[in-house]
C-alpha cells in the first residue's frame, strides 16, 4: 500500500487538475493506493466552504483520509499528515503539481524494496538543480532492470532533497526526522535540505532513469513570502 499525500491550501481548481493528472500518469494498482488530503485549515483561513469534503466527494471512488492542521505553516501541516499515515510508503505532492509524463511508482517501490539504503525517490526532475552529482546505477532483477541514479550528498547544490513530488519510505523520516515548524515554506525546505546533506549515515536519495527532465507543470500562484506563508 502507498499513501498519496496531497498537501493543500486554498487551491480548489489546481488540486483537481493535480489529482486527475496523477491518476492519468501513474502506473500502480489503484486498489493499493490510499489518498490523504493534508489541508492547512483552508476553510477557517479563507472562508472557502466544504473545501476538503468537496474534493474528496468528487473522487469518491478513491480511498481517502483527511487531516486539517490549524497551526499555520507547511511544516506543521505535512508533519501532521506524516504522523497519521499508516503505510510504509508515501508519495508526497503539493496541490499544484500537474503531471505531464509517466509517474513510475512501481519502479520506485521495487527499487526501495531491493535497495534498502534508499529512503526517497525524487520524481520532479532535477535538471534545474545545477551542481548535483549523480551516480549511475542499475538494479538487475529476474525479469527486468531498473536504471537509477543516487544523488551525492556532497553535491555543490543544496537541494539533494526537495519538497517537490517524491516517493518516500518511512525509514527516511525515521532517520532524518520531521520538518521544521513555525517558519516559512522556503525555510522549511531549506532546513530539511541541510539536514539531508549533513547526515551522511542516513539513507540515500535517488532518481529513476527518466528522473532528470521535468515531469510536472507547476501551475499555482505562489503563496511564498505572502500573507499566508506563516
Amino acid at each position: 500500500m502507498v499513501t498519496i499525500t496531497i498537501v493543500t491550501f486554498a487551491r480548489p481548481k489546481e488540486i483537481r487538475k493535480t489529482i486527475y493528472a496523477f491518476l492519468k500518469h501513474q502506473n500502480y494498482p489503484l486498489e493499493h493506493l490510499h489518498f490523504h488530503l493534508a489541508d492547512n485549515d483552508t476553510e477557517k483561513r479563507t472562508g472557502i466552504q466544504n473545501y476538503a469534503q468537496d474534493i474528496m466527494s468528487e473522487f469518491k471512488y478513491l480511498s481517502w483520509t483527511y487531516s486539517n492542521e490549524q497551526r499555520h505553516g507547511w511544516g506543521y501541516n505535512v508533519n501532521t499528515a506524516l504522523k497519521a499515515i499508516q503505510t510504509d510508503y508515501a508519495f508526497l505532492i503539493e496541490d499544484d503539481y500537474v503531471a505531464t509524463s509517466d509517474i513510475d511508482l512501481l519502479s520506485g517501490i521495487t527499487l526501495m524494496e531491493h535497495q534498502t539504503n534508499i529512503g526517497l525517490v525524487r520524481y520532479d526532475g532535477v535538471a534545474a538543480h545545477n551542481g548535483l552529482i549523480l551516480h549511475l546505477r542499475e538494479l538487475k532483477l529476474e525479469n527486468d532492470t531498473i536504471d537509477y541514479c543516487l544523488i551525492d550528498k556532497d553535491s555543490a547544490h543544496l537541494n539533494v532533497y526537495s519538497n517537490r513530488p517524491h516517493l518516500r519510505h518511512k525509514r527516511f523520516t525515521e532517520c532524518y526526522g520531521l520538518y521544521k515548524e513555525g517558519v516559512s515554506l522556503g525555510s522549511t525546505e531549506e532546513s530539511m535540505a541541510h539536514n539531508v546533506k549533513s547526515k551522511k549515515e542516513c539513507c540515500d536519495i535517488a532518481i529513476l532513469g527518466n528522473g532528470i527532465t521535468r515531469a510536472f507543470d507547476h501551475i499555482g500562484a505562489s503563496y511564498q513570502n505572502g500573507v499566508y506563508d506563516k
